[in-house]
């Protein structure tokens, strides 16, 4: 499965002389929600990105469902170049869902959906279901550095009673902290990619 960071930087980025970005101070958000619904065949997982300040190409979570759910299709939404692609699957990880450019085209506008995900729990017993989100990350691109953003993981409650989905559409998100953690293949930390070598960024393979 393709990963969105193994792209971005194969791509486009790797003609730049880049520059690796680590910050801690920011104000990107990405995180969740999920709209209260009545058609429990058709309920809306959207994913969210707040980013005032800097301009974001690429983002990806892993999203861990209810025994029982299941994914009916996905969207982009309007604010997502026309560049842009999801990629979508099942892993061991959980859903695993990224939005990502070849291009380096940036988001449209500051913040809002950048997908939805329509999901069918009508099968799903009345009760009180978690669902959770790991691996958070964002992608912001410069004309000569590249900037990663690790959001901090998401757990929600959401409750089905009587035929209605009661979601969380209206949650408190903790700021993302942003870090970016740069390898070569002997466990050496670098200050920058090195073009033309395996960088193991944030655990990830990716080749300059």
């Amino acid at each position: 499965m393709k990963k969105f960071l193994s792209l971005l930087l194969f791509a486009g980025v790797a003609t730049m002389p880049m520059l690796a970005n680590t910050t801690d101070d920011h104000d990107n958000r990405l995180y969740f929600t999920i709209d209260s619904s009545t058609d429990l065949s058709r309920v809306p997982i959207s994913f969210q990105l707040e980013n005032p300040t800097i301009s974001i190409t690429a983002v990806e979570m892993y999203l861990t469902l209810p025994a029982g759910v299941e994914i009916v299709s996905s969207q982009l939404a309007e604010r997502v170049e026309s560049t842009h692609q999801i990629t979508e699957g099942d892993t061991s990880h959980g859903y695993f869902v990224s939005v990502a450019s070849e291009a380096v085209d940036a988001f449209v506008g500051t913040d809002g959906t950048i997908c939805t995900l329509i999901c069918d729990f009508s099968k799903l017993q009345d009760g009180d279901y978690s669902i959770s989100a790991s691996g958070m990350f964002a992608v912001g691109v410069d004309n000569e550095s590249v900037t990663c953003y690790t959001a901090t993981g998401q757990d929600e409650t959401m409750t089905k009673r009587d035929g209605t989905m009661t979601g969380v559409d209206a949650i408190n998100v903790d700021e993302s902290e942003g870090r970016l953690e740069i390898y070569d293949l002997q466990g050496v930390r670098l200050k920058e990619p090195q073009k033309g070598q395996i960088n193991i960024i944030n655990g990830k393979k990716v080749v300059l």
